[in-house]
Formats: structure tokens, sequence, C-alpha cells
């Protein structure tokens, strides 16, 4: 797989106000944009490096996202089906991905920006 990067690790926080002030205060990430959907991430800090913080679970990782190509997603898509692993594709608002559990159930995200 072409792994162009770590775009993101998503976290489950207990309070993510605090939490988001927290990151902005201590670490200097910033955000562009706030909501209060629990369900969906507050991304904190850089393109491409960033932290996405969920409110709907206990805390603790969520997911790592792998960033790569589109023929490289479709690639290890192929394989899973091969080797019988189960995965969920997602289309979000920039881009598509696909969702998959390691050896120790932590999840993966292999995501591809729309403009690839």
């Amino acid at each position: 797989m072409n792994v162009i990067r770590i775009d993101h690790v998503s976290l489950d926080v207990h309070d993510r106000p605090a939490s988001i002030a927290w990151y902005e205060e201590v670490l200097g990430l910033r955000t562009n944009a706030r909501h209060d959907v629990s369900e969906e991430p507050v991304f904190v800090g850089p393109a491409g490096a960033q932290l996405g913080l969920f409110a709907d679970r206990s805390p603790g990782l969520r997911h790592v996202a792998l960033a790569t190509d589109r023929t490289a997603q479709r690639r290890v898509a192929a394989r899973l089906e091969r080797l019988g692993i189960p995965y969920r594709p997602e289309r979000h608002r920039d881009s598509d991905s696909l969702y998959l559990r390691d050896l120790d159930g932590i999840v993966l995200e292999l995501t591809v920006p729309r403009s690839s």
C-alpha cells in the first residue's frame, strides 16, 4: 500500500469543548469549525496532521487514519475481500475512506482525498 502519511488520529473525549480548549491552550492547535454533533469530529491542528475529537463514546483512541491514493485503496479493498477481512467504505465531505480492524481490534481508516 502506498501510505502517503498519517492523516489524522481520532480520539473520543469526555468533554469536547474542554478538550478543544486544552489543545488550543497547551499545544497551540487551532480548529476552523466547531459544532455540537457528537458523532462527527471536530478537527484540531493543521491539515495532514490533525486530531479528530469525537464526543459520543467513552474516552480513548477511536481510529488512526492513513492517507493513500485511490489505486492503492482499491488494491487493499480487493485484498481484504480476498482474505475475507471485513471492512466498511464511507464517503465523507472531502474524502472516501475504508474502515477495518487490525488483529487487536484497533480501527484503521484508509482515506483518499476526493481531489486524488
